[in-house]
Parts: C-alpha cells; sequence; structure tokens
C-alpha cells in the first residue's frame, strides 16, 4: 500500500546532449531521445513490470514540449483503456529553473560571464545558492515546487485514508527534479515563512479540480547543492517511510522493488 511519487526526466535533447542550460527555450527530444524514451516505456510497463498502469492515477508535467513529448513516449506501450484512467495535470510549478541570462550557455560560460561582472570574487558560483541573473533565486523555485510537493503528497494521503495505491508520476527536468528530490523528504532544506505577498498568493499554476491546491503557510527552499544526479531520461523513486505520509522518504532501490518477503520486516516505532 506504499503510495509513490516516481520522478521522470525528459529524454535527451540537443542542448542536454551539449550540456547548455535549458530553462524556458522549448526544444524537442532528438532521436536518440526518442527511442530512449520508448525503450524506458517499455521497460518500466511491460519488460519488467517495474509499474503497474492500474496504480497511476496521476501524471504532473511540465509544460515544455520535451517533458510532454516524453510522456508520451513512455505511455506508448499502454492501451487506450488504461491512459485514460491516468489524469494528465500540465503544472507551470514544474517547469524547469528559468536561467535568466543564463539560458543556453555552458556552466564554464556562465562561470566566465559572472567572473567579467564582478561577481564570485570569494566563493564559486553555486546556483542553488546564488540563483541566477534575470532569473530566478532559489527561494522561488523551492517555494513553487513546495507547493507541487504539497498537493501531490495530499492526494497520496487521499489514496492511503481510501486503502488505494498511488502512484503519481512526474515528468520534468534535471535542475527541478534534483530539487523537487531533495525537497521532499524536508532533510535537506531550509523552512521559511509564507510572509511576503509573492509567497501567498495562488499562482493557478494547474487547471484540474480533482486535485485541491493546498495553501502554505510554510516552504522550502536549499541553500546548497543537494548532489543528486539525473541524467536525461532519468528515473527516480520518492516514497514514504513506514508506509505513512508523514514519513516521506528516497526510494533507493528506485523502481527495482524487492519482492514483499525479501522486504525489511522492521516495525514502526510507536510515536509518543
Amino acid at each position: 500500500m506504499t503510495q509513490r511519487c516516481i520522478i521522470v526526466r525528459h529524454g535527451q535533447t540537443e542542448w542536454s546532449k551539449s550540456g547548455q542550460y535549458t530553462g524556458l527555450t522549448d526544444l524537442a527530444l532528438t532521436d536518440f531521445g526518442v527511442k530512449q524514451m520508448q525503450r524506458t516505456g517499455r521497460s518500466i510497463f511491460r519488460d519488467n513490470s517495474f509499474v503497474d498502469p492500474a496504480n497511476v492515477t496521476y501524471i504532473f508535467t511540465s509544460p515544455r514540449l520535451r517533458a510532454r513529448q516524453t510522456i508520451d513516449l513512455v505511455l506508448e506501450t499502454l492501451t487506450a483503456e488504461q491512459k485514460a484512467n491516468i489524469r494528465i495535470v500540465v503544472d507551470e510549478d514544474l517547469r524547469e529553473w528559468e536561467y535568466g541570462d543564463y539560458e543556453g550557455l555552458l556552466t564554464h560560460e556562465i562561470v566566465s560571464l559572472r567572473k567579467s561582472r564582478g561577481l564570485d570574487k570569494t566563493v564559486p558560483w553555486n546556483i542553488w545558492r546564488d540563483g541566477c541573473e534575470n532569473g530566478e533565486n532559489t527561494k522561488q523555485v523551492g517555494l513553487r515546487l513546495s507547493r507541487a510537493i504539497a498537493r501531490i503528497q495530499n492526494l497520496h494521503k487521499i489514496s492511503q485514508d481510501n486503502k488505494k495505491c498511488s502512484d503519481i508520476m512526474v515528468f520534468a527536468h534535471g535542475h527541478v527534479l534534483r530539487y523537487f528530490a531533495a525537497l521532499w523528504s524536508k532533510k535537506l532544506s531550509v523552512e521559511q515563512k509564507c510572509n511576503d505577498e509573492w509567497e501567498r498568493i495562488n499562482p493557478n499554476s494547474y487547471k484540474d479540480e480533482s486535485v485541491p491546491y493546498i495553501q502554505l503557510d510554510t516552504y522550502r527552499y536549499l541553500d546548497d547543492n543537494p548532489f543528486f544526479l539525473l541524467d536525461a531520461g532519468g528515473i527516480g523513486v520518492l516514497s514514504y517511510a513506514h508506509n505513512s505520509i508523514d514519513e516521506p522518504a528516497l526510494a533507493l532501490a528506485g523502481a527495482f522493488v524487492p519482492p514483499p518477503e525479501e522486504q525489511s520486516q522492521h516495525e514502526e516505532v510507536p510515536k509518543n
């Protein structure tokens, strides 16, 4: 009955291949990226059954073409009936980090640009702490991903209360999915109260009445690199310890779930 959030980075694009920072630029997948995600879909749904289509309740996606194209390719092996039972929600909160002046640049080009502007004289640039000039800072990214996580974890709670399994898939990008994973368990991030208007506003980032909006009193953001890796086409699994929605955790085994008789039989520690 453990609920899961399965994060999927879109397949290869020309810029993910070259290492260029790709935020708002709307690129399609390369031919390799298309085949890459078709293989992924066959693997997780058909060949190895890492994901049971009957348990997939929602797919949340970035609005960018490369993410939406990846969904279509991953779901190719599903029947029309199976696809019809999955709600796909396009959510602006899951867009890639807005890189501003760094859009389309390579890391060494960003470092050189910042140096020419008199920045980073004492410590090297760290996007997780310093953000992007004329783009987003880390608090802005943390806030919108905190909103997305709150919605997904609430949907998992509803499924748990109804004694149903729910795999929710999230299709997005390299930086935001690593950020998303780091915020999931609340252990690697900094908590911030929603004091200012921009922190309290409901941006109406998606349109689906079946997904309750969760008003945040606090949100979380990163102030350093979480040191998570997720290559183009990569998949990660987030879940909950002890089947408890109150204990969000990273599932290190990913989609490779051991059979029930091999799973840990540790009992939950009683709460005071």
